[in-house]
Order: structure tokens, then C-alpha cells, then sequence
């Protein structure tokens, strides 16, 4: 305890520390690295022409550098650590504007010609976005697109350069009530000569076009007096990016023609518009394009010629003449953030395991109830007690709550085939369990009536609990029940739609809704009426508005709520309700002080005990709880924490390691070991790893191993999906052989980490997977992400919350997504070193955000860079720092993604596998309504050949499927690989020791070697001859034992068939007699 509230301390003081310095630049983060190299290349590369025009601005990699006009060596004219793009001369050239972070913050900022007097414009400190700045003719203004996530779209600011007031020009929401769909975007923009008129790009819609098809945009002239906007250009092709000749005569835009884009060039006098430019880089219409659709580009100041980027270098064309290059050199050097990629372990020995369900504290206080794994237990609560396990008719028992007087405990359980149950049982162990409800459903929450002799529960639908696709978030329709404590049919007491959180305060109960806390009578004489709201900062950096808390939970007096927001436990005192009889409703995210953070490393369930004096809640597997006044008097961010009593669970089970010896004998081992390729191989498994490998015969074959022959197969590494989300999978109440684990493990993948699963229970699954309770693949996961609501303000805070991760979840991989601005991703980045973390990332299709995580040091980078082609200086980044690359190509940043032409071609819906192991409404709804692309129009491999040259240059590419189409969707991304140019080898290697390294476990699988666990893939054709052969799977190793890959059936060490999936069994659901012949 002591520790602990020393290191909150020390957060505090970093947090002093961090505001100190909020107007300052970029810190340098401790154990930084260097990379160094000589670029003739820049990746999406704006660049202006100076007045005289002897001399060009461009950036690269972050950096902005000075070139002569004719070439040669660039000078940087800013670089170091933040990140610095877009440079544009200031009309009598004394001057440039650019969009750094320098401030922590993008912003839009002007410097003189030789980079000295930097002055800050706007003075924005969030997460914003900024795009084309230019000046106004007189040099007294600074015009900029900015957007923030939650609006989607740009609009049109005015910076006065001596620091006036800032104008915003165009409003995305004139009305203030436009919806995504009809919001106006303002990008790219030039004024006249006269300073009277704006000409820019304009689209109605999202940032991210999800909805129509390319072209979309148009060119108009806003009349600044005015206000007035006309249409300029609405080309077939769209037209994008408008740069003004210095007379105000011509005008050059971007467009498509087919799927190239070009640039056109409009005579504004005559109405003459003919081609002056094609191809060059492809715009970024399906992309974010929070850089533009396209990079800068500029007349030269006699508007004879224009200079602008492609294919990664630098050209200038004349208007009526020909084109020539203007080469370059730079000597790129960048700091990089510290090495973070942790090479990690699995451990050996017990499973020890790692979450707990809620726990029930009894109302004596002298007793813990809690379910782990689906089995139900009670402990002491006392130092070092041990839990001891129930009979509770099953192992599938959950929520359990305790009888007023202590001595009975109610519970639930439920499973796919046999559907719900109400259960009651002795909390000594003496009396045996006996089912309460009668008739089927699912059940949730119970909870004793006051005198013991009833039991209140939520009930809902088992048939709709079973084909719901995803459970995070949903909303269920319930009843409210109650049900006699010996037994008898339910009696309804209320419908409750989203009811969750069920409890009782003397006569009256209590739910959750997701909206609001909802009380009524317990005899249910009266509506449900709301009697709370706790609203927090959402998670996501696209909604503005905060939201009505997850999950809160009322004392049972009602003065005061328990809620987590970001992962941590809030304790909230509830205000009065109003004369208006409103109930009291409070906002976190706009008053964060109105409550007392009670963590700073994290909770997972939390409750009150049953007179609401005691706070109780678990992190991981960890039970803690806390007096009420007590909690009250630590007003400090996590103090309740270190104050709580706090127990281990300490649940432990056998590890699950198949006994005996197997050779695998006489296929072909593709071994992903520098390429070595071993014909007529051996392979000896035994205690889940490869104990030896080699040729036919070049080692002993123990006279107790069995033999398998496998004389014309191939053998490959099990394949590592890195980026595996497993939304399917149950949570609160878990299932036993989840069908998503299953068609993973079917289709060869053997290895999983999923990099954002919402909740903890990827790490129940994960326990009852290496405990042998369930069949799945290894899993691996981040467990819940680090979002905006995570609110990290120091580098301390951010420790803390990690803790959890790393030694509650045991796990050492991390998921950043869009947490803040780039100071608090340094914070993240600058407390995973200090924590041992390995942190990954995306950059939401916003290139400037990949490229910054990159030079922070983040370990990987998940989703494609929303651009193509990327040049050698990115994909040197990429191969130098280490940084992983998983592009995700069924979830695909910048181009259209492979699912549905994948879907069309295979048409899965019919594959008799697939249909084994997915529920025919899961892939129904997965399947059908895709849309169709011409071939033309298919640009994901593409896309493949930007990660393929990452892997060449020696950098870090995994394959990853994103669970769009569980299994299957796996190959797709292989098969995507080699569209891109891939050589099927190098697309396995991807899809093993790549995809290995990236989440830190390449010391243990990934290729055959000995030592390293034994999962791989037995194929009855060469996948070097063709990629798709990858799907002729025979068998499927995993940890030592050998499955069919057709049925999942296991074949050794024991032979033992998969049981059947509950939507392959007629019997649960059978459908009814036909209807004779002739009904209509």
C-alpha cells in the first residue's frame, strides 16, 4: 500500500511537471534512438516555389528543407522532434507558414525564411487536424482548413498573422444540425490576387467517404465580401486541390480520369480547360485525406510552369512545353522514441487465473463470493485466505449473490445448448444446488429478496443471446422475474429493455439502463421511473458530446453512484433532484472534480456491499474494497486505491500440455528459418514443442514415439494473426468453445492477438483455453485500448494505469488509439518504457499520425498508411526503427478493402467448413449485400506492394484479418499479399514470423524450430506454387496436438471429436412441419 501511494505521489508530481511546460516544445523522450540515411524520395511531399523563385520549400518525413530550384542538396531548415509539413512562402518570401506539434498540438505556425522567430497562429490544444495553409496577397493573413474528429469535416479559418482575432469562413453545419452525411467540407484553399475571392475543394459529406463513390468533390469561389459560393469546377472526374497563378488568370486543379489522377489547368478568362498533367500521385479521395487530397503544388512566379511532386520526387512542368526533374539529397536525420518491442514468454507451470467475475461480498462481511471461469467460489475475507471451490451442478456458474442472512448464495449459469438457470446452493458446501426457475432463457443479475424467500433476476432470450453477432454494447430486451427461493415458475414483475445491474434497496429495485438508473417497486405496482444519470467523456475522439455512463450502479440509500470511465472507478456523490422533480444528473466530462477518482491503476466490476458502507470492486483477479466514508476523505486521484483491503484470488489450474511423443514423417517443412526448406523432414513433438527437426533420420526417433506419415504434405509454421478481434466472443457470462476461437484454429491459425478488445475477457478465454477447458488457438490481446477517455495527463498516470495490464492481465502488449494530441502519446510511449510495455497503434487513416507514431517509437502500427505509393524515405522509417506494419487488408485505410470482391469470388456462404464452425446468421449477415468493383477500380494490391517493400528493405510486415471473416479471411490476406507482388514465401513468412515479431512472441512461435512450441499446419498442396493452396489444409497443430482441420476432431494424443456446435444440432431449434402442399 505503502508503494503505491508513494508512486501516485510521483505521478502528481509529473503531472505538475508535464502542465509547467504545456506551451513549450516537444520534450525529448528519455533512451530516444537516431535514424540516419540519405533520402532521394519524399512520401507525399508538399512543396511552394519562393517569390524569386530560386528556391523551393518541401517536407519530409516531418521536417521542412530548402532547395535551389534547380536541385540538389536540401538543407533543413526545421527539424528535430516535432513534426513540421506543408511550407508555404509568405508573398514577399521574408516569410513561410507551416502545421507543427511543436506545441504538443497540430497548429498553424509562421516562421522567417531562415527559421528563426517562430510564431504560433492558432492556439489550438486537442486533437485537430490542419491542412494547406496560404497566405492572403497582402501577407497579413494565414488561411487554413482545420476539422477535429468529432465534426469529420474541414472548415475554412482566417489566422491574422500579427495576432488578431481568428474568422472562421466556412462552417461545416450551417444550420448546426447537419448529420455526417451532410456536412460541407472547405480543403485546399487559394486566394485571388485581389484578396476578394477563396477558391477551395468541397464535398457534402464525411471525411472518410464510406458511403459514395469517388469523385465527389468540386472546386468553388467563395466572395469574401460577400459570402457568397459558386461552383467553378464540377468535373466528371471531381476536382480537388485548386492552385491560382499569381495573375489570378489560370487556375490548376486535381482530377481523375479512370482511376488516375491528373492535374488540369483552366484558363479563368477564356473557360479553356485541357490536361497538363498525367499521371501523378493517386489523390486521397477514399482516404482520410487529413492531409490534403492532395500534396501542395505551385506556379512558378512568372506562371510559366508549375512544380510539384510524384512518384516521390520533384518535377516542374512547363504550361506548354516539356518536364523536367529536380533532384534532391537529404541527409535525413530523425530522433526516434525508445525501443519498445518486448520479447515475451508464455509462462509454464499452472494456469493462474487472471479475472475475476464481480464479486458478492456477504452481508455479514466476512465472505467473498465470486465466479472464475465459470466456477463458483467463496474465500474468507483475511489476509492470505484461500478460496474454495462449489458444487454448483456444473462448471458454468456466474454472478453469484448472497441470502440476507449469509448463509445461501443465488446464482446463475447458462450455456449455448442447455440455455439459463436460476440456482441456489449453501455458502458452506453442505447443501447441494438446486435450480430455482422453471422454463428456458437467458439470466442474469440475481439477487434475494429482503426476507430471503424470493429471488429477483433478469431474464432475456437464449435463442436471441446465441445469434446476436456482437454483445459488447448491445442492448437486450429483459424482464424483470421473481422466482420463489425453493423454486417455481418465474412471475413477471416488469419488462425492462436494456436492463443490466439489477439490485434491490429495500423495496425497491434498481437497473441500469445505458441511459440512466431506473428504479421501481419491487411488487412492480408502478412504472420503472429514472432516478440517476452519470454522464462521462466518451471514448472515441469522433463524439463530442459526453455520453451517459457504461455502467453505474446506485447505494442502496441513492446518495451516491459508482461508475468507470477510462478503466477507472469513480465514486459520485448524487445532488438532490431538482424542484422540477428531474432526477440528478451529473456530467464527468464537463466536472470531473464532482467525483473522487477511487483508482489509478484500474477496475474491472465493482458493486456495493449490501447496506452500501462498503465499496467493493476487482481488478483482474484481485478483490479490494473500501468504506464509504473512507472514500470520501481521500479526495486524491487513486488514494482509495492504496487504502483499499485488497485479496488475491490466487485460482489456479492444471496447465493443459499433451503427454507423449509424435514424429511427423516425410513432408516437406517450410520452416520460416531463414528460408530453409527441409525435404522428407522429421519432426519430433512432445510437451506442446518441437524437440527436434531435421531430415528423415538424422536424429534418434524415441522407441515410444508414434509415428505419423506424411510423405507428399508440407508442413508450415501455424499461422499468427496479429490482428485478430474476437467481437463475437460472449462476454459477462463467457461460453464454453466459442465458435469464433474454433474456425480460427480450423483455418490454420494457430496463434492470435487481438489489439483492442473492449473488455477483459479475452483473458478468461485465454485461461480457459490453456487450461484445456475450451479448444481455440493461442490467444493472445491488449486487452481494452488506451482511448480519449483513458485522459492521460502524465507520464505517471499513464504508468499506473499499464500496471494492470502487465501484472493483473499479464499481458506486455498495448493499444493506444487516438488517446490525445502528440504530447500524451509521448506520455504513453515515455511510461511503456518505463513499464516494459510493447504499445501498438493506428493512425486512423491520417498519414501525419502513422508517421508520428513511428518516430515516437511505438513498437507497431496497425492498418494500412492511407497512401500509395510510399517512397524509400517511409519505408526506411519503417525498416530502421523497427516498427511493425500490419496493413489489415479486409479493414483497408485508403482504397477499397478486399472483403467484398474476396466475398464475391469464394462466396463463403456456401463453403459446407465454414458452415461447421459459423452460425448461419453470423455469415449471412456477414455475406450478403456487398458491393461489386470493376477490376480496374480494385486497389488493394496496391496497397499489398507498399508493405511488401517494407518487408524487403528488412522492416517488420504481419498479416493480420481484422475477424471480418473469421478463418477464412485469413488466406484472403495471403492472397491480397501476393496480388501486391508478394512471392508466396514471403507471404508465409509474414503470416509467421512476421506477424510474430510484431507481438513480441517470435522466441516461441512463428517457424519450425526446436524448442519452440509445436504449432503448425499439415498441407496437402505446395502453397510456394500457389498461395491459395494455404486453404488445403489436412490437420492443424496446436500446442502439441494434432486436429483434423476439416472437423476439428482430435487425432493425438487421444482421439476425441470436436462436440457438435449448438446451431449444427437440429434438435435445439427444430423447425417446424412443412406446410402442405399448395399453402400459400
Amino acid at each position: 500500500m505503502f508503494i503505491l501511494m508513494r508512486f501516485l505521489a510521483a505521478a502528481s508530481l509529473t503531472l505538475a511537471a508535464s502542465i509547467a511546460i504545456a506551451g513549450d516544445a516537444l520534450p525529448r523522450l528519455a533512451h530516444s534512438r537516431s535514424v540516419s540515411f540519405t533520402a532521394t524520395e519524399a512520401t507525399w511531399s508538399a512543396v511552394d516555389v519562393s517569390p524569386d523563385g530560386k528556391t523551393l520549400l518541401f517536407d519530409l518525413l516531418g521536417d521542412i528543407y530548402r532547395l535551389d530550384r534547380a536541385g540538389g542538396r536540401a538543407r533543413p531548415l526545421l527539424d528535430g522532434v516535432a513534426f513540421e509539413n506543408m511550407p508555404v512562402f509568405s508573398p514577399d518570401g521574408r516569410q513561410f507558414a507551416f502545421v507543427s506539434d511543436r506545441s504538443g498540438s497540430d497548429n498553424v505556425w509562421v516562421a522567417n525564411v531562415d527559421g528563426s522567430g517562430l510564431r504560433q497562429l492558432s492556439q489550438d490544444s486537442g486533437v485537430e487536424y490542419f491542412a494547406s495553409p496560404a497566405w492572403s496577397p497582402d501577407g497579413k493573413t494565414v488561411y487554413a482548413s482545420r476539422s477535429v474528429p468529432s465534426l469529420l469535416a474541414f472548415e475554412l479559418y482566417a489566422y491574422p498573422v500579427d495576432g488578431g482575432p481568428v474568422k472562421q469562413i466556412t462552417k461545416a453545419k450551417p444550420s448546426g444540425t447537419e448529420d455526417f452525411d451532410q456536412r460541407k467540407q472547405a480543403l485546399g484553399v487559394a486566394a485571388s490576387p485581389d484578396g476578394r475571392f477563396l477558391y477551395y475543394a468541397t464535398k457534402t459529406g464525411t471525411t472518410w467517404t464510406t458511403r459514395a463513390v469517388p469523385p465527389l468533390w468540386s472546386i468553388v469561389r467563395r466572395d469574401l465580401r460577400t459570402g457568397a459560393e459558386d461552383t467553378l469546377i464540377a468535373s466528371p472526374g471531381g476536382a480537388m486541390r485548386p492552385v491560382l497563378s499569381h495573375d489570378g488568370n489560370q487556375l490548376v486543379y486535381a482530377t481523375r480520369q479512370g482511376t488516375q489522377t491528373g492535374l488540369r489547368i483552366r484558363d479563368l478568362r477564356s473557360g479553356e480547360d485541357r490536361w497538363l498533367a498525367l499521371p501523378v500521385d493517386r489523390d486521397g479521395q477514399e482516404g482520410g485525406f487529413y492531409a490534403d487530397l492532395l500534396p501542395r503544388f505551385a506556379f512558378t512566379p512568372d506562371d510559366q510552369a508549375i512544380v510539384f511532386s510524384r512518384n516521390g520526387h520533384l518535377v516542374q512542368r512547363a504550361l506548354h512545353g516539356q518536364e523536367n526533374p529536380i533532384p534532391f539529397t537529404a541527409q535525413v536525420k530523425l530522433e526516434i522514441g525508445p525501443e519498445l518491442h518486448v520479447d515475451q514468454r508464455s509462462p509454464e507451470g499452472p494456469v493462474k487465473v487472471r479475472l475475476i467475475g464481480k464479486p458478492s461480498l456477504s452481508p455479514d462481511g466476512r465472505r467473498w463470493a465470486f465466479s472464475a471461469l465459470g466456477r463458483l467460489y467463496v474465500m474468507d475475507v483475511a489476509e492470505g485466505a484461500q478460496a474454495r471451490l462449489l458444487d454448483a451442478a456444473g462448471t458454468q456458474a456466474w454472478q453469484p449473490s448472497w441470502s440476507p442472512d449469509s448463509r445461501t448464495l443465488t446464482y446463475v449459469t447458462w450455456g449455448a445448448k442447455e440455455g439459463g438457470a436460476v440456482w441456489t446452493v449453501g455458502a458452506d458446501g453442505q447443501r447441494s444446488p438446486v435450480q430455482i426457475n422453471q422454463g428456458a432463457g437467458y439470466y442474469t443479475d440475481p439477487v434475494f429478496d429482503t426476507d430471503g424467500r424470493g429471488i429477483f433476476a433478469l431474464r432475456s432470450s437464449h435463442h436471441d443471446r446465441l445469434r446476436l453477432r456482437v454483445e459488447t454494447g448491445a442492448v437486450r430486451a429483459a424482464d424483470i422475474v421473481r422466482m420463489p427461493a425453493t423454486g417455481g415458475v418465474p412471475q413477471l414483475i416488469a419488462q425492462a429493455y436494456g436492463a443490466r445491474g439489477l439490485a434491490l434497496a429495500g423495496s425497491t429495485l434498481r437497473y441500469d439502463t445505458g441511459a440512466g438508473v431506473m428504479a421501481l417497486a419491487s411488487d412492480g405496482a408502478a412504472p420503472a421511473r429514472q432516478v440517476a444519470a452519470v454522464k462521462v467523456l466518451a471514448p472515441s475522439q469522433y463524439v463530442a458530446a459526453s455520453i451517459v455512463g457504461g455502467s453505474v450502479r446506485l447505494s442502496p440509500d441513492g446518495r451516491h453512484a459508482l461508475t468507470v470511465t477510462g478503466g477507472q472507478l469513480m465514486l459520485v456523490p448524487l445532488p438532490a433532484a431538482g424542484p422540477d422533480g428531474k432526477p440528478p444528473l451529473v456530467d464527468l466530462a464537463a466536472t470531473p472534480e464532482a467525483a473522487v477518482q477511487l483508482t489509478a491503476i484500474g477496475a474491472d466490476t465493482f458493486d456495493w456491499n449490501a447496506d452500501g458502507t462498503q465499496i467493493v470492486w476487482t481488478r483482474g483477479a484481485r478483490l479490494l474494497h473500501i468504506g464509504l466514508d473512507q472514500a470520501l476523505a481521500l479526495r486524491g486521484r487513486g488514494q482509495a486505491e492504496g487504502a483499499a483491503d485488497m485479496q488475491q484470488a490466487g485460482i489456479t489450474l492444471p496447465r493443459a500440455t499433451p503427454d507423449g511423443l509424435l514424429v511427423l514423417r516425410g513432408a516437406t517443412a517450410l520452416t520460416m528459418q531463414n528460408g530453409q526448406v527441409i525435404e522428407n523432414a522429421d519432426v519430433l513433438v512432445g510437451g506442446g514443442r518441437i524437440l527436434r527437426i531435421g531430415t528423415r533420420d538424422s536424429f534418434a526417433i524415441p522407441a515410444q514415439a508414434a509415428v505419423r506419415d506424411l510423405q507428399g504434405k508440407f508442413l508450415v509454421p501455424g499461422f499468427v494473426d496479429e490482428h485478430a478481434h474476437w467481437f463475437q466472443t460472449r462476454r459477462g457470462i463467457l461460453e464454453p468453445d466459442p465458435w469464433d476461437f474454433l474456425v480460427d484454429l480450423a483455418y490454420g491459425v494457430t496463434t492470435g492477438m487481438d489489439p483492442q478488445s473492449f473488455t477483459p475477457e479475452v483473458f478468461a478465454y485465454q485461461d480457459m483455453i490453456e487450461a484445456g477447458l475450451a479448444v481455440g488457438p493461442r490467444v493472445f490481446s491488449t486487452g481494452p485500448g488506451f482511448f480519449r477517455d483513458t485522459r492521460i495527463e502524465s507520464v505517471g498516470q499513464a504508468e499506473l494505469a499499464m500496471q494492470r495490464y502487465r501484472d493483473d492481465y499479464a499481458t506486455r502488449n498495448l493499444k493506444s488509439y487516438m488517446p490525445g494530441n502528440r504530447a500524451v502519446r509521448r506520455q504513453i510511449v515515455d511510461a511503456a518504457r518505463r513499464t516494459g510495455m510493447m504499445p501498438t497503434t493506428e493512425g486512423a487513416s491520417d498519414l501525419r499520425l502513422d508517421l508520428t507514431h513511428v518516430l515516437d517509437g511505438f513498437a507497431g502500427n496497425e492498418h494500412a498508411l492511407p497512401v500509395a505509393p510510399l517512397h524509400d524515405d517511409v519505408v526506411q522509417l519503417f525498416a530502421r526503427t523497427g516498427t511493425s506494419y500490419a496493413p489489415t487488408f479486409s479493414m483497408l485505410y485508403g482504397a477499397r478493402p478486399i472483403l467484398d470482391e474476396m466475398i464475391q469470388r469464394y462466396q463463403p456462404q456456401q463453403d459446407a467448413k465454414l458452415q461447421r464452425f459459423i452460425p448461419a446468421a453470423v455469415l449471412d449477415e456477414k455475406t450478403r449485400s456487398r458491393k461489386w468493383s470493376p477490376p480496374d477500380q480494385r486497389e488493394w494490391p496496391r496497397f499489398a506492394a507498399q508493405a511488401l517493400k517494407i518487408q524487403r528493405a528488412g522492416g517488420v510486415v504481419g498479416i493480420g484479418s481484422h475477424g471480418e471473416m473469421p478463418g477464412l479471411g485469413y488466406h484472403w490476406e495471403l492472397e491480397a499479399y501476393v496480388a501486391g507482388g508478394a512471392t508466396p514465401m514471403e507471404a508465409l513468412y509474414a503470416a509467421t514470423m512476421g506477424s510474430a515479431r510484431t507481438i513480441g512472441h517470435a522466441g516461441e512461435i512463428g517457424s519450425l524450430s526446436t524448442g519452440k512450441f509445436a504449432d503448425l499446419l499439415v498441407l496437402e498442396r505446395d502453397p510456394r506454387q500457389d498461395i491459395r493452396n494455404t486453404n488445403s489444409l489436412v490437420q492443424v497443430m496446436k500446442n502439441g496436438r494434432l486436429y483434423d482441420a476439416q472437423t476439428l476432431d482430435q487425432q493425438w494424443p487421444t482421439a476425441a471429436p470436436l462436440p457438435v456446435q449448438w446451431f449444427n444440432d437440429p434438435s435445439l431449434d427444430p423447425l417446424p412441419p412443412p406446410s402442405p402442399e399448395g399453402t400459400p
